[in-house]
């Protein structure tokens, strides 16, 4: 009989949670500056408050974004024998949903474009960090 449970430790993984956190945030800034140095004005309406998305804005709600999505590996880890696989349709699935607000809440089409490359960077930045290393603190007999 096997075990669909993981050997992973949760020091394992908890190892990358900061380090993917600040993938994101640095991978968006720099989308975000040459965006902005392309003429996107990154101003958005939200509930009907106008507003402008600075650099610190981007890569601050980046690094908590995915510091959250990135803590979700400590319980998929535990908790299903594919945690990689698993892991990474959720964060598909999450960016589907979070491509929508840019739709709605930006007129620029450059603004779109940029906000949507921006939520597309954060998620690459934080798979590229995390899958990896996830398998590799895979039990080799499961």
């Amino acid at each position: 009989m096997t075990s669909t449970t993981s050997t992973r430790t949760t020091a394992d993984i908890a190892r990358l949670v900061i380090p993917a956190a600040l993938a994101a945030a640095v991978a968006v800034l720099v989308a975000y500056l040459i965006f902005d140095a392309a003429g996107a004005d990154f101003e958005v309406t939200m509930s009907g408050d106008e507003s402008t998305v600075t650099a610190v804005q981007a890569g601050l709600a980046a690094f908590l974004v995915s510091l959250v999505g990135s803590t979700v590996v400590l319980l998929i880890a535990q908790r299903t024998a594919r945690p990689a696989r698993t892991f990474a349709t959720i964060v598909v699935a999450a960016v589907v949903v979070l491509l929508v607000g840019p739709l709605v809440g930006a007129d620029q089409a450059l603004t779109v474009v940029a906000l949507e490359v921006l939520h597309l960077v954060a998620a690459a930045a934080v798979l590229l960090v995390i899958l990896p290393r996830l398998g590799a603190t895979a039990d080799p007999a499961a």
